[in-house]
């Protein structure tokens, strides 16, 4: 049976209607009425009818303009008018509307039952052509089934309808089913992998997204996944897994990425949601994907990102505390023993905190300190790329766990900032800086410098910031403050024996540049981490 909306504001004309659809004898039945066009649109777009019948005049807005509002939409629903003026005004926009029919009040029973008729075979037609169309499609079946997902996942059709054809194309089979988990794929521009934009000719980019167009489905598959692929652009394609552990999404995504980068020798960053057991909830799944990859540019690039992570470290993304900024700018600097310290004392605190919430500070921190690795340019990123470490924090659901693995993790990305900041400078100057950390105590520092190194001052200055990318004057003061950190976390020293240690004779003028330097005075210091 047909489904017909009736849509006009006198009831005893809606009555009439359904009495003569009633005795047409026609493969039509009145779904629903509407009195005016706002209640019209809603009904349409909750029951979505076979076909409408219009009034024109309308007490909150004309039938036309309502049938302008479906159309945007849904260019196949038939739409009859009924109207009591006879306007080539009316009949033009009507028939711009692609309508079946205009009908004049009184309408007579014969009248309209031939036009239901003329809407019946309009909806004939039309779903003799979707079939035929599904027909085409079922013979470039792959490029289906990627429309099919798509439509699914970006809610292009309605689910249920989508849903209906997939499984009428064993879409995952009989052995396939929930949890169901999106992984979004976002292959790195050029740039990101340390290309120019001119060193790859236009060919050869278009046959790298060719091929990862494939990749990403092998990969899946060697991984043991029930998985299906459709490509969203050139440089990003969805997989939707089936019957997959948290675990097998993840394994999925270590495989494509490895796969990406031993045929393309390119970066890609994935996206993983949280796994759902209804296929209705795949487009919610889809954009948590989506969000997570989208966090590559402020993670660092070639990462495996849960969106679970990102979800954890966003209601508190910019309320760090002091300490935990104090451990990120020691972490950037590389100072193995202050973070340490600093890390026990945390650790503790974070102990008594609810799972949660340790879970959400923890990995706003991870995020910070991955965002660092990522945006300093003289640390290489690779070996810290392969440790995963949303990855691996996502796994975890004990705060003690988490602790120490994030604890752990950042003893060892300090550490290899320091390694890699130290990797590429001349042996030259590495003797340079050995000089500087013990000579701290000394005046005329760089005059003094350029005796040790036979060199000019000026000549050595410029050299200096050449190749280590910081001013003598700045390498010297972020050393002085870095070794007053470290020296004040020992309580039995002093603090004016600090400040002679580190080249200060006077303790107050000490105290005032520490706390510009640190935004707290030596005292404060060593109270908040001792």
């Amino acid at each position: 049976m047909y489904r017909l909306l009736i849509v006009d504001d006198e009831y005893h004309i809606r009555e009439g209607l359904k009495l003569m659809v009633a005795e047409s004898g026609l493969s039509v039945e009145v779904s629903d009425v509407a009195e005016d066009g706002a209640t019209a649109l809603r009904l349409y777009t909750e029951q979505r009818p076979d076909m409408i019948l219009l009034d024109i005049n309308l007490p909150d807005m004309s039938g036309l303009d309502v049938a302008k509002t479906i159309r945007e939409k849904d260019q196949q629903t038939p739409l009859l008018f009924l109207t009591g003026y006879e306007s080539m005004t009316y009949i033009r926009q009507a028939v711009s509307l692609q309508a079946v029919d205009y009908l004049l009040k009184p309408v007579t029973s014969e009248d309209f039952e031939a036009a239901l008729s003329r809407a019946e075979d309009r909806i004939t037609q039309w779903r003799r052509s979707e079939e035929e169309a599904i027909h085409r499609h079922r013979s470039l079946e792959p490029l289906y089934r990627e429309h099919l997902l798509l439509d699914l996942l970006q809610q292009r059709r309605p689910a249920a309808e989508v849903i209906r054809e997939m499984d009428g194309l064993g879409f995952f089979g009989e052995t396939s089913g929930p949890p169901y988990t999106v992984l979004c794929c976002e292959l790195e521009e050029a740039s990101q992998q340390e290309a120019t934009a001119t060193s790859k000719p236009h060919g050869s980019m278009h046959k790298s997204s060719h091929v990862f167009a494939g990749l990403a489905g092998e990969a899946a598959a060697a991984a043991g996944a029930k998985a299906h692929g459709a490509a969203v652009s050139r440089d990003r394609r969805v997989v939707l897994l089936a019957t997959a552990s948290c675990r097998a999404a993840e394994r999925t995504a270590q495989q494509i990425r490895q796969a990406v980068q031993e045929r393309l020798s390119q970066g890609v960053s994935i996206g993983i949601s949280r796994p759902v057991q209804r296929m209705e909830q795949l487009p919610e799944a889809y954009e948590e994907a989506v969000q997570a990859a989208e966090h590559r540019g402020w993670v660092g690039y070639s990462q495996i990102i849960p969106y679970e992570s990102i979800q954890a470290a966003e209601p508190n993304s910019s309320q760090l505390l002091e300490k935990e900024l104090l451990m990120i700018t020691e972490i950037r600097a590389g100072n193995d023993a202050a973070v340490h310290a600093i890390l026990q004392e945390w650790s503790g605190q974070l102990a008594g905190l609810p799972v949660k919430q340790v879970k959400m500070i923890v990995t706003q921190l991870v995020l910070f300190v991955m965002r660092i690795v990522q945006s300093d340019a003289s640390v290489g990123q690779t070996s810290m790329q392969e440790q995963d470490p949303l990855l691996e924090l996502s796994r975890l659901r004990h705060g003690p766990e988490m602790i120490d693995y994030v604890s752990r993790y950042f003893v060892r990305v300090g550490r290899h900032v320091r390694e890699s900041r130290e990797k590429g400078i001349p042996r030259k100057f590495q003797r340079a800086k050995e000089w500087i950390r013990e000579h701290l105590q000394e005046d005329g520092g760089l005059n003094r410098l350029a005796e040790y190194m036979n060199m000019s001052p000026k000549y050595l200055s410029a050299r200096f910031k050449q190749v280590t990318g910081e001013s003598f004057a700045d390498y010297q003061t972020r050393v002085r403050f870095e070794r007053a950190r470290e020296l004040l976390l020992d309580a039995n020293r002093k603090v004016a024996e600090v400040a002679e240690v580190v080249g200060f004779t006077d303790t107050n003028y000490f105290s005032i540049a520490f706390k510009k330097h640190t935004g707290l005075t030596p005292t404060e210091f060593r109270k908040t981490f001792l």
